[in-house]
């Protein structure tokens, strides 16, 4: 019964100050306006509608003019919504005054607390006292006092910014940083904060002063303004100074302009352009200044560029254009830090139901001093055409590949391709559950090659017009066979075997075909029960021959498993056709096995390897673990190769003696995130044949809800462009809503 009386009292003070309200708007209070103004804040109000309230109790003196609402006070006008212990409305001067727990929620979402606020204006002009004021992304602004014009301007006396929350034990201790500033202007219309003798603070120590600053609101992701400079040092082009400035040119389309200032370069000036577009995207990235490093003396620059256009929904055009007038340039400024090549192109694709098409044109520069630029093809164009069809009624798959290229180069081979490859992949079930598959393959290619004799083939003629199409059969058989092992969950063994037929082919019908593709090849695993074992169609070995296979598992109860495999193969017919030492050069191919185990979920291996048929010699070894967990992990790995296929097709007639030097590398890391806030990683790598190490990194990063801290160190003690190798250290922080501050030294 009480609550009761109190919801019936509180009904009749929202009538009676709509009464109120509406009597002092002089307008007429019809029974739909009554409804409106009882409905509450969920219903619309215009911009002509008088103030609504909400109270526990309600006065009003006739005489002067005052209505005085009390208790839980809650009154909303034009979006403007106040809530306050008692409100104090002024019929006489228009005005009122809320007094006690303050609070104002602004149509834009910004929500200021007060202890006393004088309103005028429907709400839109403001004189508070002690404020504080709630803005997006955990950002907070507190002040002695503020002035509110038209509901779009705040006058802010001695205001402090932060977006770190206060100390939970101690609330009145400075937070991590904070902005502090004689005076500030808030522009709710334009979303930007203006100080005014402003200082950051550090737990309470000025850091550094500046007679002013801006801030857009935290609630803006693009404004137009000068970001956080940055600073550091560098071996070549000594202390260095950035200012960024970020204009925001359009909804679509900003640009970041970044001038340089260095004691020993310089200056610099680096523009990047972003521009969205109703089908696509665009940006461009243009540098320009003088470095004395440099190969020429003047003017260094460089751009990147690429954009993607969405023709329709099938069809898309796209283009990338990367080039630089000095390497060196790139080297110093950190653009592209010992970076072998830059590439550019400009394409055409398409996706369809299981197919799709693309034709482009490619270039490449070469960064390095070991790649002349005259050796470095071109590719216009390169064409091809993917298809992959659904499941016949037999449950087989056709797939088919066309492709066609033109590459050129002014010392080398320059060649033309037509090529296809049709497959057709049948798969069976037969007795006892063995799984067979059955493949045929047809490569038809076409080729015109020029300059055979110069790199990368080195062959024996200058040029060769030719086409060939190579036949390929092969039916595989599997056998999984399944175990329970009770409490020790289940194990499963698989012996596999198949036979591939294929026409022989020997180093004589390869040297009239240009080696465009098949440039890098590594027998693994992998590529075991592959029917071509090459990358690529341009080398093929050919002949018939028997690929087998013993594989199995053993998965735990607890999710601790093993997995491994071991295989070989038998060919009937040598081959010269793949490199020296690729453990396929005898009838019987060298032995690849894999292993990977996992005892517990902290703790994984896994080894690969190549063993030779004859004495079991490792000629291959790639291994690699890892302990821990996502709070604390290490990692190791080892490689191991008897040759380098590097030097394979470096120069003519038989591979170089650098060819048969071993690599040997070790590679450790480790990341940890135990300590609260903190992150910590490391990593290096070591050449064990040079006994040198390649590289080390380190890396540390300190984060909370406002700040973050991100120390990294880099060495690389082998460079392409550096006979010494290089040194990078960076620090970066970030404040939130502010932006980052850094430092570099290179």
């Amino acid at each position: 019964m009480k609550g009761a009386n109190q919801r019936r009292n509180r009904q009749r003070a929202i009538i009676g100050i709509g009464l109120a309200v509406a009597t002092l708007a002089g307008a007429p209070l019809a029974h739909a306006q009554m409804a409106g103004l009882i409905a509450g804040p969920e219903r619309p109000i215009s911009k002509t509608a008088p103030v609504t309230f909400l109270a526990d109790k309600v006065s009003y003196d006739r005489q002067t003019g005052i209505v005085t609402a009390t208790g839980d006070v809650e009154a909303w006008q034009n979006g403007h919504v106040l809530y306050a212990d008692k409100v104090v409305i002024d019929r006489n001067n228009n005005t009122a005054t809320a007094i006690g727990h303050v609070v104002m929620m602004e149509p834009s979402g910004e929500i200021a607390f007060a202890k006393r606020a004088r309103l005028s204006n429907g709400m839109k002009n403001a004189v508070m006292n002690k404020v504080a004021t709630i803005l997006a992304e955990n950002g907070r602004i507190v002040a002695n006092g503020a002035r509110r014009y038209g509901g779009v301007l705040n006058e802010l006396s001695k205001p402090v910014y932060s977006t770190c929350d206060l100390c939970k034990h101690d609330p009145t201790a400075a937070p991590l940083w904070q902005i502090k500033a004689r005076s500030a202007v808030e522009d709710l219309q334009h979303k930007v904060i203006e100080y005014h003798d402003a200082e950051l603070e550090i737990y309470g120590f000025p850091i550094f002063y500046l007679p002013y600053m801006s801030q857009p609101d935290p609630s803006v992701r693009r404004q137009s303004g000068l970001l956080i400079p940055s600073f550091g040092s560098s071996t070549h082009i000594g202390e260095f100074f950035v200012i960024p400035y970020f204009w925001d040119i359009s909804k679509s389309q900003d640009a970041t302009i970044v001038p340089i200032l260095a004691t020993k370069a310089g200056p610099v000036l680096d523009v990047k352009y972003r521009q969205a577009l109703n089908n696509g995207k665009l940006t461009v990235n243009i540098s320009a200044g003088h470095d004395r490093y440099a190969q020429n003396t003047g003017l260094s620059d460089a751009i990147f560029s690429n954009g993607v256009f969405d023709l329709n929904n099938t069809w898309r055009a796209g283009f990338s254009y990367n080039h630089t007038s000095s390497t060196q340039y790139l080297n110093d400024f950190r653009y592209l830090p010992n970076q072998n090549f830059l590439a550019s192109n400009a394409y055409l694709e398409g996706f369809g139901v299981g197919s799709y098409a693309k034709i482009s044109a490619d270039t490449y520069q070469g960064l390095v001093a070991t790649v002349t630029q005259s050796n470095v093809p071109i590719v216009a164009p390169y064409a091809r055409y993917d298809y992959f069809g659904a499941p016949d009624r037999w449950g087989g798959r056709f797939s088919m590949a066309a492709s066609a290229y033109n590459v050129s180069r002014n010392v080398g081979t320059s060649s033309r391709r037509v090529a296809v490859v049709s497959n057709y992949d049948l798969p069976a079930t037969g007795p006892d559950g063995i799984l067979f598959d059955s493949r045929v393959r047809l490569i038809a290619a076409g080729y015109d090659a020029a300059k055979l004799n110069q790199q990368p083939n080195y062959s024996n003629i200058g040029s060769a017009e030719t086409a060939r199409a190579i036949p390929i059969a092969a039916v595989s058989a599997r056998w999984p066979l399944e175990r329970s092992a009770g409490d020790w969950g289940e194990q499963i063994i698989e012996p596999r075997v198949q036979l591939e037929v294929a026409p022989n082919y020997g180093v004589t019908q390869n040297q009239v075909i240009p080696n465009e593709d098949s440039l890098d090849f590594q027998f693994t695993d992998a590529n075991l029960f592959s029917l071509q074992r090459f990358g690529g169609i341009d080398r093929f070995a050919g002949g018939s021959r028997v690929d087998y296979a013993l594989q199995g598992a053993w998965y735990l109860p607890d999710g601790a498993y093993a997995t491994g495999l071991i295989g070989q193969s038998y060919a009937f017919h040598k081959s010269l056709v793949y490199p020296v030492d690729s453990g396929l050069n005898d009838n019987v191919s060298d032995i690849v096995g894999r292993a990977t185990v996992a005892p517990v979920s902290w703790l994984s291996f896994t080894y690969r390897t190549r063993l030779a048929h004859q004495d079991l010699g490792a000629r291959m070894i790639d291994t690699y673990a890892t302990v821990g967990n996502k709070a604390l992990r290490f990692s190791g790995g080892y490689f191991y190769s008897a040759v380098n296929p590097y030097y394979l097709f470096t120069q003519p007639g038989a591979p170089p003696a650098a060819y048969f030097v071993p690599q040997r590398e070790i590679t450790l890391g480790t990341a940890t995130s135990l300590i609260p806030h903190w992150t910590f990683s490391g990593a290096t790598q070591r050449n064990i044949a040079t006994g040198k190490f390649d590289n080390a990194a380190l890396s540390a990063t300190w984060q909370n809800e406002c700040t973050a801290v991100n120390i990294s160190f880099y060495r690389s003690f082998t460079s392409f462009n550096y006979d010494h190798g290089t040194t990078t250290l960076l620090i970066n922080i970030t404040l939130k809503t502010l932006g980052n501050i850094g430092f570099s030294a290179l």
